[in-house]
This record gives C-alpha cells, sequence and structure tokens, in this order.
C-alpha cells in the first residue's frame, strides 16, 4: 500500500512537471505570437523596433554594438547637435544668437535657453537644428525684441549631442538617422583587416586595433563612451628572432638557410596555402613564428582612466630594454624614470 502511494505521489509529480513545462511553453508562444501580432506579423518590424530599443547599450542580446558589422569606408561624421539662426533679411543679416538645450534625465531635449540674444536680426529670421540627431527635431517660430534673439518655439525633438558622431549609410545611399553602434573593418586587397574600431552611439567604445599587411600588429587601444581609458599599447615594425636561430651566416646545417625566422616561416606559409599573401596565411605564420620563440615587441606603453593618463606609461627600444617609466595619476605626472639607451640586451 505504501508503495502504492509512493509510486502514486511520484506519477502526480511528473504530471505537474509536464503541465507547467506545458504551461510555460504555451505562455512563451502566446507571447510570441502577441509580440509578432503587434508588430504586424512581420519580423523585420521586430528587428527594426529592437534595433532603436538597445541602440544605446553594448550588452542587450542582439543589440546592434554587439551584431552589427560595417565597413569602414561606408560611414559618415556629423557634426555636433547645434542650433543655427537663419534671418532671411535681403540687406542685413543678425549674427553671435546662440541657444543652448534644457534635457531631461535621459538626455532628450525639453526646450531651449537663449544664451546670447546677438545683434541685428530681422523679424524673419528662423532657427533650424543641424548635426546628429537633426532629423528629430522641429522648431517653430523664433522670437526677436530689439535686434535680439529672445525665444525659440521647441516643437519636438529627441537627444543632443555634445560632440560629433559617426554614422552609417543604409541600403539605399543615405546616412541613418541615429549614430553607428557596433564594428567597423577596414581591409588590404589581400583580405588582411587593417583596422578594427568599435563604436557604441557614434563614439568609440571598446577596443580599436591595427595590423600591417603581413598581419603584425601596430597597436590596441581601448576606449569608453568616446574617452581614452584602458590600456594603449604600441607595437615595433619588425618582429625579433630568437637568439638560437641560425642565419645564413652562421648556420652550419646543409639544409635551405633563411635570413630570417619570419622569412623562413612565410616561406613555409607559401608552400602551405593556395592563397598567398592572405589573412589565413599570416594568421598561420605569426602562429608558427610564436611557437619556435619569436617575439613582437612593445614599443610604448599607455594608461588612460577617463580620458586622462593615469597609471603606468612605459617606452622600450628595439632590443626589449627600458627607455622611460612615467607613473600618471589623474592627468598629473607623479614619478618619473629615464634609462640607459645604450644598454645591451
Amino acid at each position: 500500500m505504501l508503495d502504492y502511494i509512493h509510486n502514486h505521489r511520484i506519477e502526480i509529480k511528473r504530471s505537474m512537471k509536464k503541465g507547467l513545462l506545458v504551461g510555460l511553453l504555451l505562455l512563451i508562444g502566446g507571447g510570441g505570437l502577441a509580440v509578432l501580432v503587434k508588430f504586424g506579423g512581420k519580423p523585420e518590424n521586430l528587428k527594426s523596433w529592437w534595433h532603436k530599443f538597445s541602440h544605446h547599450s553594448d550588452s542587450l542580446p542582439w543589440c546592434p554594438y554587439i551584431v552589427r558589422e560595417v565597413d569602414a569606408s561606408k560611414m559618415y561624421v556629423k557634426e555636433a547637435t547645434q542650433v543655427i539662426f537663419l534671418d532671411q533679411n535681403l540687406f542685413w543679416k543678425g549674427e553671435g544668437a546662440r541657444v543652448g538645450p534644457e534635457l531631461d534625465k535621459k538626455g532628450r531635449v525639453v526646450r531651449f535657453i537663449v544664451t546670447a540674444g546677438g545683434a541685428g536680426y530681422s523679424p524673419k529670421t528662423t532657427a533650424e537644428v543641424i548635426g546628429t540627431g537633426s532629423e528629430f527635431f522641429k522648431l517653430g517660430k523664433v522670437t526677436v525684441e530689439n535686434g535680439k534673439v529672445a525665444g525659440v518655439e521647441f516643437i519636438s525633438g529627441g537627444e543632443w549631442y555634445l560632440t560629433s558622431r559617426v554614422h552609417a549609410y543604409n541600403s539605399d545611399g543615405r546616412v541613418e538617422s541615429l549614430p553607428y553602434s557596433g564594428t567597423t573593418k577596414l581591409k588590404f586587397d589581400n583580405g588582411q583587416v587593417h583596422e578594427i574600431k568599435q563604436y557604441l552611439s557614434g563614439e568609440p567604445h571598446g577596443k580599436w586595433e591595427q595590423f600591417r599587411q603581413n598581419g603584425i600588429r601596430v597597436f590596441n587601444k581601448e576606449f569608453t563612451r568616446g574617452e581614452k581609458h584602458g590600456a594603449h599599447i604600441y607595437y615595433f615594425h619588425d618582429p625579433i628572432d630568437p637568439e638560437d636561430y641560425k642565419t645564413q651566416n652562421d648556420s652550419p646545417l646543409k639544409k635551405k638557410i633563411y635570413a630570417s625566422l619570419w622569412l623562413e616561416v612565410h616561406e613555409d606559409a607559401r608552400r602551405k596555402f593556395p592563397k598567398y599573401p592572405s589573412p589565413e596565411a599570416n594568421e598561420w605564420a605569426i602562429k608558427k613564428y610564436s611557437e619556435r620563440g619569436g617575439e613582437f615587441r612593445v614599443r610604448l606603453l599607455e594608461h588612460y582612466e577617463n580620458n586622462r593618463r593615469h597609471g603606468i606609461f612605459e617606452g622600450y627600444d628595439y632590443l626589449g630594454n627600458p627607455t622611460f617609466k612615467d607613473d600618471y595619476k589623474e592627468g598629473l605626472r607623479i614619478s618619473h624614470k629615464t634609462f640607459d639607451k645604450t644598454k645591451k640586451s
């Protein structure tokens, strides 16, 4: 009897789990259906909405910053948002008027405040917003009193950008309204990546990297919201062979001799890869070169915080010897040391 009750309870629990799972799937399915109905049954409408909703995020799933990649040649830089005044008078025109935005907590404009009225403006003066985000603004009447701008009617608007921003071109060849979030890449003719840059809302955000045509790294940089933040590392142009590598002049071996290990691994890559030079061949050669003791040495190491020098700054010569070492705190140098540049490795 006890076994029967125990087994019956197990069956009840299994049934409850199945029911809960089915209910959860129905809820998710129903929610997904409701979302599709809301966007006219078209997934592309949902995608467009999510693109705008997650545009300023660097962490939300499938946000543009994470998933989007555009050729760097298809980018356009727009200036910071600003209001300009256009005096329609034929014979004399006013100048010097300026306004500033009053923003809400989300950085959106709620009205404009005149900070300088200027002089010589006629009643025919109009105002318009130019620069990043200007498409979202609509202004009304400009009030002029005694030749000075006294007010600007604010009808509607959007975000206010204090700095210039990078934009992408859309499929129609027009500049997109929202600043670009995502990665840009620029490549050499052989397909090797030359530059990789990450942007968030049109500002440098994340890693910037540059490479030479042979795949050797030029620099790594880190940014946060348009500001230098983190390590910036610069590398020497040429790689360094291991000390025990036998060159043509001193090798007793009877095999084919190369002037450097770097040339040797590239000759191996030429034989291994049908397409040479290529990104794949470069990657393979760099890996093999490092495995055999070759080095790509750092020339300069910098550290930043909130766009100010903060931390260690170090320089090195071609042999890897330090040339200087500085320590910064919030933009101010607190220590400095130089080293003998004639020292041998």
